[in-house]
């Protein structure tokens, strides 16, 4: 019974002889596809802060009115990626699927 156990969890002793290198198939270098992360969402310019902070200062004084907001950043969603999973969505629904989830979205760099 020992010798089961250890052929089951020692199997490195019992593998090829080491005198032999391994062998490693050599594949010739095809130029590499840059691939980048679609973000889901896009950071707004400074500037264009006035309007969604006076409408969330709005919301919270009538809330909390001994509140203060101080608004750090501001996101938008991606029309890019908005558009990528209503694709998506719809395929899989015409595939007849269940649930999904997307992740992430990537697209490709031309590199011409």
């Amino acid at each position: 019974m020992a010798s089961f156990w250890q052929t089951l969890f020692h199997h490195e002793a019992a593998s090829a002889p080491a005198d032999q290198p391994a062998v490693t198939p050599t594949v010739p270098a095809e130029p590499a596809e840059e691939w980048v992360t679609v973000p889901k969402y896009l950071e707004v310019d400074p500037h264009d802060h006035l309007i969604p902070s006076l409408v969330a200062a709005s919301v919270t004084a009538t809330a909390v009115p001994d509140s203060q907001l101080v608004l750090k950043k501001l996101y938008v969603q991606n029309p890019e990626a908005q558009l990528v999973s209503v694709i998506a969505s719809s395929c899989a629904l015409a595939t007849g699927d269940g649930q999904f989830v997307v992740k992430s979205i990537r697209k490709r760099v031309d590199q011409h």
